[in-house]
C-alpha cells in the first residue's frame, strides 16, 4: 500500500514506525540506490547512505522540526545526495555527481539544516555582498529564524507585507548570485 507524506508523518508521530519506515524503504530505496550507483558507489554504500538519511528524517519528524512543505522523497533524496558527496570527499574519490532529477534548491530551512562551517562562511560572504538591508533581513531569516512580523519590527518596515516582499526580492538576488557562481553552487550542494 502506498502512503501519502501526511500518513507517513502521522505514523511516525504516533509510534507506528514500522509501517512508515517500511513504506519509505519500499518507495525511496530504489531511487537512492540508483543515485549512488550512478555516482560511483555500490549496493552497500547506497544502503548505508539511505539508512543515514532516513535516520536524519526520522529524528526531525520526532523533534517536530521537519518542514511539512517539503516532500519526504525530495528531502530524503537531497540528504542522501549530500551525505554521499561528503563521504566521497572524505575518501578523496573524485566523481562528478549526476543530479538531473533534483534542481538546485535554495531555501531558508534547507540551508540551515545542511550548513557546515564552510557553507556558513560562504553564506555570510554572499549575504554581505547583497547590501545592508538584504544582509540583515536574510540573516534574521536563516540564522535567527525570525518571523516576518518580528523582522518588520526589528527593521522598522511599515508592515509584515513589506518584509515579505523584501525577503522575496533578497532571496531571489541571493539565488541569482549562487547560480552565477559555479564554485558557490558546488559548496552549497556538497
Amino acid at each position: 500500500m502506498n502512503y501519502s507524506d501526511k500518513e507517513i508523518l502521522q505514523a511516525i508521530r504516533s509510534g507506528e514506525d514500522d509501517k512508515a519506515l517500511s513504506a519509505l524503504y519500499k518507495n525511496l530505496l530504489p531511487k537512492i540506490k540508483s543515485l549512488i550507483r550512478q555516482n560511483g558507489g555500490g549496493q552497500d554504500d547506497a544502503l548505508d547512505i539511505f539508512q543515514d538519511a532516513i535516520l536524519i528524517f526520522y529524528k526531525q519528524v520526532k523533534m517536530n522540526s521537519f518542514n511539512e512543505a517539503y516532500s519526504i522523497a525530495g528531502f530524503v533524496y537531497t540528504i542522501s545526495r549530500n551525505l554521499w558527496i561528503n563521504q566521497v570527499k572524505r575518501k578523496k574519490r573524485s566523481i562528478e555527481i549526476t543530479d538531473s532529477q533534483i534542481p538546485l534548491e535554495l531555501d531558508d530551512n534547507m540551508l540551515t539544516q545542511l550548513m557546515t562551517k564552510e557553507r556558513e562562511d560562504l553564506v555570510v560572504k554572499l549575504l554581505s555582498s547583497l547590501g545592508e538591508t538584504c544582509h540583515r533581513l536574510l540573516t534574521y531569516v536563516i540564522f535567527h529564524r525570525l518571523s516576518m512580523k518580528e523582522i518588520s519590527q526589528k527593521m522598522e518596515f511599515s508592515s509584515e507585507d513589506v518584509a515579505k516582499t523584501k525577503h522575496y526580492k533578497c532571496k531571489q538576488r541571493l539565488i541569482q548570485l549562487v547560480k552565477n557562481t559555479p564554485y558557490t553552487q558546488e559548496i552549497l550542494r556538497g
